[in-house]
């Protein structure tokens, strides 16, 4: 802006100049054209006088030109000569063998034949000032001709523009056409040539009448006008020196520096108090986001703003609002953040619910399984007491069958109950990938602001969702172990090939056990991550800002996990129908038992052993079970944990 301004009035003094300078040339051509129409009129005066118009009388044309010269301030060194050179003068300082017939105003005014001529300008020795001679030829009524001349100063010139104001340092002048000043305000050049100057080749050699001309080597603040106004003998030009402009260029350089200085303490101001009210802007963010990164999800409201003590100017930047500015659309995209986890916590809570629930009765039904392991235990012990006394008390052990009978019916409905409970479990897994499509919906909005966090949290819901996997299969080879533990007890009480499958169960049963313990471990690992995830929830949350680009593909994997738990659990209800179906086979078994329980007494010592072996095994499965219920009640625990980890950690501050 100040490189403008220097610009622009550095053009207006260059302007100013050109101007004055044009006003200086004018006034000096107007001088000169006057001088000549005085002279012109002058001259024309003195030949209508009488005394030319008669037989020319040399004493009286002296007399008549003398009072002329008198009369006429203008008029100098009048002359007057007849053709054969006979002539009078005013003069007094003529040579003796003056001889006016070779002097340039003679020979001009013949040349022009009844016209003025205006000679070149000389240097007059009688006034030792620049004048031009004005001479015209005069004819009388008789036929007679002379020429009739004087002299004529160009002080009126001179006087006219040695007072004019070209600027501080310009000069005007009048020139020859052979380069002599013959008038200037500087009167120091009058009578200097300047032919060899830049300035007098620059004005000769264009080609214009008049205009400006800038000199070789000069500057533009030393270009010239000029006007040569028609005429071949002078020319009037002005030109200001190379530091016309210093002055007033000075001044503005100076105050153009004080003015950027107080630009600069302006700016200087304006930054300072725009950094004050940026880190006031961003310590309200940072503070904002640390209380989320804390677990505090306080909103961003203008009444708490309001309160607090800000510049103005800061808490309108920090308002939330859709359609501000970046850092207002970033409160409002905090606020949405802040819901957003809010409702996110709670739905984890809620599905932690629905983990410590599924965990109570996945608790209860394994205490009904350990019931049942233990009574099936007791009832392989009764069976083999009963072996051992089987051939005196064989109605006892109808009795006993029966009362298999009643365990079965008790299994049978164990199994309906599982059934449901699968069914349950199904619609379930229904409604957790409807909760994780609608989860997949709201991230897919805050997608950008919440990567790290969103991650984390389907981490944490993958694992959840593979402890109630691992619970599913646990729950199986409960059910399976179930099933072995009645195969067993009826080969036990079967007879003859039938005894054989001991060692099949008892193998089957070891397998299952191991199963069962692995599952355990992979719930041990699983809840350790858990608690792992838990303690970097935390630090988690404030890394989720960052974004949350793969949630969305996150969500979509545990929307196919969750898919694909509910195939399982499809898979799962199909395994219990089997067990159903083998439980109405061991009813078909019994009946076939009851007849051949008459034929238990021949085979009481062989299976004797094999009832030993049963028993052992059984003591082993209740064991298992036993385990299998501890886990169960831990699991249950880690869930209610997790529960109130989070309401802990995370709330939401209006």
């Amino acid at each position: 802006m100040l490189v403008s301004s220097y610009i622009n009035t550095y053009d207006l003094l260059i302007d100013r100049n050109n101007s004055s300078k044009i006003g200086a040339v004018s006034t000096a051509v107007s001088n000169r054209k006057e001088l000549r129409e005085q002279a012109s009129e002058a001259l024309d005066g003195i030949a209508k006088q009488d005394v030319f118009k008669e037989k020319f009388n040399l004493k009286a044309i002296k007399k008549s030109i003398r009072n002329a010269e008198n009369g006429n301030k203008i008029v100098e060194d009048a002359i007057f000569s007849k053709k054969n050179g006979d002539f009078v003068a005013n003069s007094n300082k003529l040579v003796s063998n003056f001889d006016p017939t070779v002097r340039p105003w003679f020979k001009g005014a013949v040349s022009k034949d009844g016209s003025t001529f205006f000679s070149k300008p000389f240097l007059s020795v009688t006034t030792n000032q620049y004048t031009i001679s004005v001479s015209k030829v005069i004819k009388n009524k008789y036929g007679q001709a002379g020429v009739l001349s004087f002299n004529v100063s160009y002080s009126i010139v001179q006087s006219g523009i040695e007072n004019l104001k070209i600027g501080r340092t310009g000069n005007v002048m009048l020139v020859s056409d052979d380069g002599i000043v013959i008038a200037s305000k500087n009167k120091k050049l009058i009578g200097k040539s300047i032919k060899k100057t830049s300035l007098y080749k620059a004005v000769v050699g264009s080609s214009k009448t008049k205009g400006s001309v800038i000199p070789k080597g000069s500057s533009k603040v030393q270009a010239a006008y000029f006007d040569k106004g028609g005429s071949n003998q002078t020319f009037a030009v002005a030109q200001t020196k190379a530091n016309e402009l210093n002055l007033e260029l000075g001044s503005l350089v100076r105050n153009s520096i004080v003015i950027s200085l107080i630009m600069i303490i302006i700016v200087i101001a304006i930054s300072i108090l725009t950094t004050k009210i940026l880190k006031q802007i961003f310590g309200v963010l940072k503070a904002y986001f640390e209380k989320a990164g804390n677990g505090e999800l306080e909103l961003i409201e203008d009444k708490k703003l309001d309160n607090a003590n800000l510049f103005r100017t800061t808490k309108t930047m920090v308002k939330a609002d859709d359609s501000g500015n970046e850092i207002q659309v970033l409160s409002a995209s905090f606020n949405k953040m802040a819901k957003s986890i809010s409702e996110l916590v709670t739905k984890i809570q809620h599905e932690g619910d629905n983990v410590a629930k599924k965990s109570d009765t996945l608790f209860t039904l394994a205490q009904q399984t350990d019931t049942a392991t233990e009574e099936v235990a007791k009832t392989i012990t009764g069976i083999a007491e009963v072996t051992s006394v089987q051939a005196q008390e064989t109605e006892k052990s109808v009795e006993q069958v029966k009362d298999l009978s009643k365990v079965v019916q008790e299994l049978r409905e164990n199994i309906t109950e599982m059934t449901k409970k699968s069914t349950e479990a199904s619609n379930l897994n229904g409604e957790n990938i409807q909760i994780a499509g609608n989860v997949d919906s709201n991230w897919n909005q805050e997608l950008v602001r919440m990567e790290k966090l969103n991650n984390s949290m389907n981490e944490l819901n993958n694992n959840v969702k593979n402890i109630n996997k691992i619970v599913n299969v646990i729950n199986g080879i409960s059910q399976q172990t179930n099933l072995l533990a009645l195969n067993a007890s009826i080969e036990a009480a079967s007879a003859g090939e039938a005894g054989k499958g001991f060692s099949v169960v008892a193998s089957e049963i070891r397998k299952l056990s191991e199963q069962t313990k692995e599952s355990t471990n992979e719930i041990e690992k699983i809840i350790e991550i858990i608690t792992e995830q838990s303690a970097e929830m935390a630090q988690q949350t404030n890394e989720s800002l960052l974004g949350g680009e793969k949630q969305s593909a996150l969500i979509k994997e545990a929307i196919d996990s969750s898919t694909e738990i509910f195939n399982k659990n499809k898979d799962v209800a199909k395994k219990i129908s089997d067990v159903e179906n083998a439980s109405k086979s061991i009813e078909k078994i019994q009946t076939r038992v009851l007849s051949n329980l008459e034929s238990v007494s021949a085979s009481t010592e062989e299976n004797a052993a094999g009832t030993e072996e049963v028993s052992a095994n059984s003591e082993e499965v209740l064991a298992t079970m036993e385990e299998f219920t501890g886990n169960v009640a831990e699991l249950r625990n880690i869930s209610k944990k997790l529960k109130k980890d989070l309401a802990e950690k995370f709330k939401v501050i209006e």
